[in-house]
């Protein structure tokens, strides 16, 4: 037995293993990739680590074309790049980079990236849709990857779009770049959609190894059994108090029901469904035979209370308002920004079943303090709260800032929660 164990093993060091020589061999020149990247406004957001998203996929995106063979075609479609927010353009999407060799192709995506400006809006169907154009006539394996750190910001369904497109054999893989859970449903929904894989950077750093393996997986065929004839079941954990939710087929665009807070569950036909969660709706929610899916709002909550308004980051569209009273609003996950009278906080994830809280920092002028003129500014000047005779506490979120009393400037550089109070002697 001892001569046979040892010639297994001398046997296994010189061959390669199996599972290498399938990786080598799954990035064929015959495939034509299309990266759509996203670059619009959420990704000036920051990471823990002080940069914004988007530099940190500049990086990502300049070593794509060394993950595949320099004879397979590569191109860059970008999203969100030409248009302001203020323009709120859901056509906003172009082919930065045509189809060329990956070893030509290269250098033209690294001089691309290096001039991105994030600044719109997410037309990820959209630009699905018109990726389909992008690709040689003569493509013969026809991939997508999509990059992306949001949920759909437009018309259409990105899933509906994705199911379209796998019948004209294109494959999507998603990335998944620090996501909220709704994002990462509805970017999951794409890749399923085509046989396509998920793949989550959720911190940030993770990008160019996810890249390097959604330009990596090999080709899968699949083949869709006809649905199942008992339907499944779409509910929610929590609805916005006293508003109903339409929920609608995501392909026809008729309305199948509502949820709400006497009404948190729906028995559907298998189908992707999308539901209306205040000035936005929540796509590409998958409802498979026999099962349930489970849509989770998350809670954003501001101790002590204080008046700001809570808008789409991205969208600038207002999901909910805080003041004396309200103290929480429920909300589809996402980036938000809270807006105050005069500055805002900018950048605020709120994940599915899960409350974020924050605490504003508090400015407080003491009763008893005798005083003509008061407010805070930025170190610059700009004014971001005044007091008055009914006004004597602010709110804001934290900053470096100048208390202003009677011609007197105090600094306050505040951190989330500080109370800075001016008293009489």
């Amino acid at each position: 037995m001892r001569p046979l164990s040892f010639g297994l093993t001398v046997l296994a060091a010189i061959l390669p293993l199996p599972s290498l020589a399938l990786a080598q061999a799954c990035n064929t020149a015959d495939r034509s990739l299309l990266l759509v990247l996203d670059a619009s406004g959420s990704m000036n957001a920051k990471l823990p680590n002080g940069e914004t998203r988007i530099d940190v996929a500049r990086r990502a995106v300049k070593g794509v074309a060394s993950f595949i063979p320099p004879e397979a075609r590569l191109s860059l479609r970008l999203y969100g790049a030409q248009s302001p927010r203020a323009k709120k353009n859901c056509q906003d999407t172009n082919l930065a980079v045509p189809f060329s060799p990956a070893g030509q192709s290269g250098s033209a995506i690294t001089a691309t990236v290096d001039g991105v400006t994030a600044q719109g809006y997410t037309p990820i169907a959209f630009s699905l849709d018109q990726a389909i154009n992008d690709f040689p006539p003569d493509a013969k394996e026809r991939v997508i990857v999509v990059v992306s750190d949001g949920k759909e910001t437009c018309q259409g369904d990105p899933c509906a779009t994705a199911k379209a497109l796998a019948a004209k054999g294109v494959v999507i893989h998603t990335v998944g770049f620090v996501v909220d859970t709704a994002a990462r449903a509805q970017l999951q929904c794409i890749a399923r959609a085509t046989g396509g894989s998920y793949f989550d950077a959720p911190v940030g750093p993770e990008l160019p190894d996810m890249l390097k393996s959604a330009f990596g997986v090999c080709k899968k065929t699949v083949v869709t059994l006809p649905p199942k004839p008992q339907p499944g079941k779409l509910r929610t954990t929590s609805t916005t108090w006293l508003t109903s939710h339409a929920v609608l087929n995501a392909e026809t665009g008729q309305q199948v029901g509502t949820l709400d807070s006497s009404k948190r569950e729906l028995a559907l036909p298998a189908g992707i469904y999308e539901v209306k969660f205040g000035p936005a709706s929540w796509k590409g929610i998958e409802v498979r035979p026999g099962e349930t899916t489970t849509i989770e709002p998350g809670v954003l909550q501001l101790l002590p209370n204080a008046n700001a308004a809570v808008v789409d980051s991205e969208t600038a569209e207002k999901h909910g308002s805080f003041d004396n009273v309200s103290s929480s609003v429920t909300l589809m996950p996402g980036v938000y920004d809270l807006r105050f009278a005069k500055t805002e906080w900018r950048y605020i994830k709120v994940d599915g079943g899960k409350t974020t809280t924050l605490r504003p920092v508090q400015v407080i002028l003491a009763p008893g303090l005798k005083w003509q003129k008061a407010r805070v500014t930025t170190q610059d000047g700009k004014e971001v709260a005044r007091f008055d005779a009914v006004t004597s506490k602010a709110g804001l979120p934290p900053g470096d800032y100048i208390v202003e009393v009677d011609g007197n400037k105090l600094p306050f550089p505040a951190t989330e929660g500080e109370v800075f109070e001016v008293k009489p002697q």
